[in-house]
């Protein structure tokens, strides 16, 4: 990584430990705070670029804002602000891509030796008030896992879950993966016709209809903007009938605060056959290939990777 292109390094964590040293219960200086913060920034950002995944390595530094000198430092929603508001590198460039992964291994790592060492404390002083904040850091990091994993605006899954699930579904030896790939049509439309906020009521109630007609099982991704992705373990390649329900159930108007907003969407699918071990980057490809087809041929249809026809996929 070039010095023209670095993170700011020590911007950020001269930010963090000013943030961090003013807190109440902070018995120690800025000063003292932001070298250390500075060595685990950069040490998180070596690993992004890593093979394989420093999955081990990521959590011993998320484990060491635990340790001395910031042991007596309580800084969960300062530490998951700050990762994941990093700006790790150009976007689309590995170390960007890969920075949330690494980040969110460090945060719960974090938030584990928070929940230890207050156990810790729960045991030496028998309390009522360390076996509160027990229980509040447990609410704590499982509300943050779940804030990492899935989007804010919808609570669907996120990239980071996705990559995770569809891991998990190739893993399986008697079952394939089914992947397919949502783009709503002319959303740009809605967002200049309605307003903004029109836009997000509509991306919410599109959401719920892409769980709704989601198998067991299946992990329903918003990857960004108006795009979304469906995985789901199958043992035959039924994604054509999946595909089919998705346009049918976006094919419908949202009734929003603005009154009915007329929605359509293009998919695209793929099937991966049980020990095809394709990686999720190659199913995202062929999925979102064929969803363009289904697009250019006017929209409101899904058509298949394996055999890019549109023909009998139209909604009606």
């Amino acid at each position: 990584m070039t010095a023209e292109i670095r993170p700011p390094v020590r911007s950020t964590a001269r930010e963090w430990a000013l943030a961090a040293g003013a807190q109440p219960d902070a018995d120690i200086s800025a000063a003292e705070i932001e070298p250390v913060l500075v060595e685990i920034l950069e040490q998180l950002l070596d690993l992004t670029v890593s093979d394989p995944f420093p999955i081990r390595a990521a959590r011993r530094l998320g484990a060491r804002l635990c340790a001395e000198p910031l042991q007596q430092v309580r800084m969960l929603a300062l530490v998951t602000r700050t990762l994941l508001g990093f700006p790790a590198g150009p976007r689309g460039s590995l170390v960007a891509t890969r920075w949330p992964l690494v980040a969110s291994q460090a945060i719960d790592s974090y938030a584990q030796a928070l929940q230890e060492l207050a156990l810790a404390q729960q045991k030496k002083n028998l309390s009522d008030e360390a076996t509160q904040r027990v229980r509040e850091f447990a609410a704590l990091q499982q509300r943050l896992e779940h804030e990492a994993t899935h989007d804010a605006l919808t609570g669907l899954a996120n990239r980071t879950l996705l990559r995770k699930r569809v891991r998990m579904m190739a893993e399986q030896a008697d079952r394939g993966v089914g992947l397919l790939v949502v783009d709503l049509d002319r959303f740009k439309q809605i967002n200049d016709s309605y307003g903004h906020a029109v836009g997000d009521e509509v991306l919410v109630e599109l959401a719920k209809r892409l769980r709704e007609v989601a198998p067991p099982g299946a992990v329903v991704c918003r990857y960004g903007g108006d795009e979304f992705v469906l995985a789901a373990g199958m043992a035959d390649n039924r994604v054509t009938e999946l595909a089919h329900a998705i346009v049918h159930a976006l094919n419908d108007s949202v009734w929003s605060s603005a009154g009915p907003v007329p929605v359509s969407a293009s998919v695209g699918t793929t099937y991966a056959p049980p020990q095809d071990r394709s990686e999720l980057a190659e199913l995202l490809r062929r999925a979102d290939r064929a969803m363009y087809s289904a697009k250019t041929a006017g929209g409101r249809r899904y058509a298949g990777a394996e055999t890019l026809d549109t023909g009998t996929a139209v909604a009606g």
